[in-house]
């Protein structure tokens, strides 16, 4: 994937505003950026299926009406980006009754120490949003040197006859640069990557922020954290290309995916 440049992010931005989303989100009170990776168009013109994958932050504490919606998806495989720590404090909610295979992707470094320094920077009295936006680039150059650790996702959109659901604590970050990665297997543009990759801060309004004030972060500055910006996936993607030659080389080194694989692997998830 080539780097975004100012003009193209600014138009991406603006179609964010102004152009309807294919996407569909799943509505789920609880985990606000649960969706579905259906309707969006590779550069062919096909589509990725319904109902075939979906993407979400956690999902620990659902409503009743949230989990009638969760049953109904028919998930085979969640795929877990979260560290030890992190399941801990919020456990996957699994329908009773329903087999579903639980896939563990630890990836990169995030720990109970890299979160501190996050609160750190929060809860200073010298708070800079730019100070954030340093703290996100760094964490996603983190996950683009350790890519490898996306190896049983990938492993997981392999197989034939799955339906996914891979997420991590916010499912932004970690899930973004997943997301990202398996549309352009797809053979998605760019721009709708980039799509794809913003649609985490139409979240942000559906987020219940008021619990971190009782850890003394008003809730503006934590909308700050939970978003996304353009820079922060260009990151990654950026430190991949530079690593590797390309997302291509990367993606046949690290996972095996040749062209063979990639031809496979959209069979499953596109039609026309």
């Amino acid at each position: 994937m080539k780097t975004q440049t100012l003009l193209r992010t600014t138009a991406v931005f603006l179609m964010i505003a102004f152009q309807s989303q294919a996407q569909k989100n799943m509505d789920i009170e609880n985990s606000p950026n649960f969706r579905s990776l259906s309707g969006i168009q590779n550069k062919e013109g096909k589509k990725i299926k319904e109902d075939i994958i979906f993407r979400s932050g956690n999902f620990s504490k659902l409503t009743e009406n949230d989990i009638k919606k969760f049953d109904a998806l028919d998930i085979t495989t969640i795929v877990d980006f979260r560290s030890d720590s992190e399941i801990q404090k919020d456990p996957d909610f699994i329908p009773t009754g329903q087999k579903i295979e639980i896939t563990r992707a630890k990836i990169g470094s995030i720990n109970d120490k890299e979160m501190g320094n996050f609160m750190k920077v929060m809860m200073s009295p010298t708070f800079n949003e730019n100070q954030v936006d340093s703290l996100m680039v760094v964490a996603n150059n983190g996950f683009a040197e350790s890519i490898k650790d996306f190896k049983p996702f990938f492993d997981e959109v392999k197989k034939k006859e799955t339906i996914v659901l891979f997420h991590c604590t916010a499912g932004k970050d970690r899930t973004g640069v997943a997301s990202s990665l398996l549309l352009h297997i797809l053979d998605v543009s760019d721009e709708e990557i980039m799509k794809d990759y913003l649609r985490s801060n139409e979240a942000i309004a559906r987020t219940d922020l008021s619990k971190y004030k009782a850890y003394g972060i008003p809730e503006e500055r934590m909308a700050k954290l939970m978003g996304v910006k353009p820079a922060y996936i260009e990151a990654a993607l950026n430190s991949i290309n530079k690593k590797y030659g390309s997302i291509d080389n990367m993606l046949l080194t690290e996972f095996g995916i040749d062209k063979k694989v990639k031809n496979q692997i959209k069979k499953k998830y596109l039609v026309k």
